[in-house]
C-alpha cells in the first residue's frame, strides 16, 4: 500500500513513510503481513532513491537478504520496493507499476506551460513563447508509452506520431528503458530548430549503434551527415579498394601527398606509394589532386576506419 504524503515512518503494519523529501511514492511490499524492513534497510533504499532522482532510471540493492529497488516515476518522483524475497515477475509488475504510476502523475499544460503553448499557437515565436532554456530536443523510438517517456524525462511537450516521439525538456536525458534516445545539443528557443535536426542523427547513430541513448557532439561538416548514411557512402567509395590501398591513400592524404613522408610513415619505398596511389586513382576513376576529391576520400576513410 502506498505511503500517505508526509507520513513519517512508522512501526508496525505494511505501510512505510516517506525516506527523504521529494520521495513521493514509496511501497514496501510485504510478505504475509509479518514483513517489516528495518532502519538500515530504509536507509539503503533512501540512498537508491536519490541514485534515481540523480538520473539513472532503476538502482538496486540487497541488504541483509531483503531486496531493494528503486524506480524513476517522473517529476522527481520516485518508487522504491523492498521485498523479503525476489521473484522472476518481479521486476515485470514493477514496470507495469512505473508505466501506471507515470501516467496518472504527470503534469498537465499549466501555468506558464500553457501560457506557452497558447502564445505559440495565436501567432508567437518559440523564441517568446518558451524560457531562456536550455532546452534538450528529445528523439525517440521504442516499444513503451510516450506519454510515460515524456514523464520520465519530466516534460509534457510531447510530439508522438507512429514510430516517431519527439519531446522537449529543461530536464538533461538520461537512457529510458525500452527506448533508444538521440538528443540535440542544449539550446534556447531560438536554436531549436537546429537542435531538432540534431536530435534526429543523434536518434540514428543510436540506432545503428544499438545504444539506448546519443548525444550530439560532432560540430562541422561531418555533423552534417547522419551516421547511418556517411557509411554507406564510403563503403560505397571505397570499395573498389584493397586493405593495402586504403591505409596507403589514407596515410598520404594524411600527410598532405608527401612521397617520402607516407613511404616514411608507411615503412616501404617511395615508389610503392606512387604505384599504389595510382592504381587507386585508376580504380576510383578519380583526380586525387582535386581538393574536392580528396576532402571526400578523406571523409570516407575516416567512417571505414571507425566501422
Amino acid at each position: 500500500m502506498p505511503a500517505v504524503a508526509g507520513q513519517r515512518p512508522q512501526r508496525g503494519g505494511d505501510v512505510r513513510g516517506f525516506l527523504g523529501r521529494g520521495l513521493v511514492l514509496v511501497v514496501l511490499a510485504a510478505a504475509g503481513g509479518g514483513f517489516q524492513p528495518g532502519e538500515e534497510a530504509l536507509g539503503a533504499l533512501a540512498a537508491l532513491a536519490q541514485r534515481v532522482r540523480g538520473g539513472v532510471a532503476t538502482a538496486t540493492d540487497t541488504l541483509g537478504g531483503t531486496h531493494l529497488a528503486a524506480y524513476a516515476v517522473g517529476g522527481g518522483r520516485v518508487l522504491a520496493l523492498a521485498t523479503p524475497a525476489r521473484t522472476p515477475g518481479d521486476h515485470t509488475i514493477a514496470s507495469v507499476a512505473v508505466v501506471l504510476l507515470s501516467l496518472l502523475t504527470a503534469r498537465r499544460p499549466a501555468g506558464s506551460e500553457a501560457a506557452a503553448l497558447t502564445g505559440l499557437l495565436l501567432g508567437g515565436s518559440p523564441a517568446q513563447a518558451l524560457a531562456p532554456g536550455p532546452w534538450y530536443v528529445v528523439h525517440a523510438r521504442g516499444t513503451g508509452d510516450p506519454h510515460a517517456l515524456a514523464a520520465a524525462l519530466g516534460t509534457v511537450l510531447l510530439d508522438a506520431r507512429g514510430d516517431d516521439v519527439r519531446l522537449l525538456t529543461e530536464r538533461e536525458p538520461a537512457p529510458q528503458p525500452g527506448w533508444r534516445l538521440g538528443v540535440g545539443a542544449p539550446a534556447g528557443p531560438e536554436a531549436l530548430e537546429a537542435a531538432e535536426a540534431q536530435a534526429r542523427r543523434a536518434l540514428q547513430r543510436a540506432e545503428a549503434s544499438r545504444t539506448p541513448l546519443a548525444r550530439h557532439a560532432e560540430p562541422g561538416f561531418a555533423g552534417l551527415v547522419g551516421e547511418a548514411e556517411a557509411r554507406a557512402h564510403a563503403e560505397a567509395l571505397l570499395a573498389p579498394l584493397s586493405p593495402a590501398l586504403r591505409t596507403t591513400l589514407r596515410a598520404w592524404l594524411a600527410h598532405h601527398g608527401s612521397w617520402d613522408r607516407t613511404a616514411a610513415a608507411l615503412g616501404v619505398h617511395r615508389n610503392t606509394v606512387r604505384q599504389r596511389t595510382a592504381r587507386t586513382a585508376a580504380l576510383l576513376g578519380r583526380d586525387l589532386d582535386d581538393p574536392d576529391v580528396r576532402m571526400e576520400l578523406w571523409f570516407a576513410l575516416r567512417r571505414d576506419q571507425e566501422a
